[in-house]
């Protein structure tokens, strides 16, 4: 049997294209975006907190999740949702699992004044706390599983970072000083 010469190259250009054939992984998009009170209300000075949002609070989701302080009853902030349900500042994520492999985050600080950067950290719990250095206001990195990071983001600036996840569960969590306790991690699943 002879095959046309446009379906073997058909043939041939799926067999190049296709992953499968090398072993290759297919690798998940991300979607990252690092907000503040200034990227929602076009306030330069909201990260101040004197243009907090109104309604259930400013410092977390009440009793539970990531706010002030990290997790459970002083970690969620005793005030409440706060912007967005999270605290003053948040990080949003247009998907919140991936299949292992390759996992691309698409991050950007859409800030219209802050500085604000994003670090995966290996858990072995989206609930357990991380530490935290109150004189400092951040995470101690030499104390967490940190695997990648955007590094500090201008206003409007984006970075990629690709990194190779295995099953597990992970937090991306923005270490600027203040930031994390104001609510800035969101849990990211990596499911077999």
């Amino acid at each position: 049997m002879k095959l046309p010469i446009a379906a073997l190259a058909a043939l041939l250009a799926a067999l190049v294209t296709s992953s499968a054939v090398f072993g290759e992984e297919a690798e998940t998009k991300v979607r990252v975006a690092l907000l503040d009170v200034s990227a929602v209300s076009g306030l330069a000075g909201a990260q101040s907190g004197r243009y907090g949002p109104r309604g259930q609070g400013m410092m977390g989701q009440g009793m539970t999740g990531y706010g002030m302080m990290g997790p459970g009853m002083m970690g969620g902030g005793m005030m409440g949702g706060g912007m967005m349900g999270h605290g003053m500042m948040s990080i949003r994520i247009d998907k919140s699992t991936a299949k292992a492999g390759t996992v691309v985050f698409d991050v950007t600080n859409w800030s219209r004044s802050v500085v604000h950067e994003m670090i995966v950290v290996s858990v072995d719990s989206p609930d357990a706390p991380l530490p935290y250095d109150y004189n400092s206001w951040r995470v101690p990195e030499d104390q967490i599983k940190a695997l990648g990071e955007s590094g500090e983001l201008p206003p409007s600036a984006s970075h990629t970072v690709s990194l190779k996840l295995a099953a597990g569960s992970y937090l991306l969590v923005c270490n600027v000083p203040g930031h994390f306790a104001a609510g800035m991690a969101t849990p990211f699943t990596v499911t077999p």
